[in-house]
């Protein structure tokens, strides 16, 4: 697949940066299963915070929206400020 640049969630303080892609597997049987992931991270005070959401498209469950990671990279970046 080929890897984007997205617009990452603003933090005061941090760098951060974002991308998404498009990912395909194929198997021996010849069948394709497509999928996503997305990416975050932010850059502060020598730590590394990112957050990795990678989509199961045979999942019994909704998948989780793009929204989902900079919620928690936002959240993450609070609970290492303490």
């Amino acid at each position: 697949g080929t890897v984007a640049r997205a617009a990452p969630p603003p933090i005061a303080g941090a760098d951060t940066v974002a991308m998404t892609t498009a990912t395909r597997t194929v198997v021996e049987s010849g069948s394709e299963t497509n999928g996503q992931a997305a990416t975050a991270q932010a850059y502060l005070d020598g730590h590394v915070v990112y957050v990795t959401l990678v989509t199961d498209p045979g999942s019994a469950h909704p998948p989780l929206d793009a929204g989902f990671v900079d919620d928690l990279l936002t959240r993450s970046v609070a609970a290492l400020r303490g």
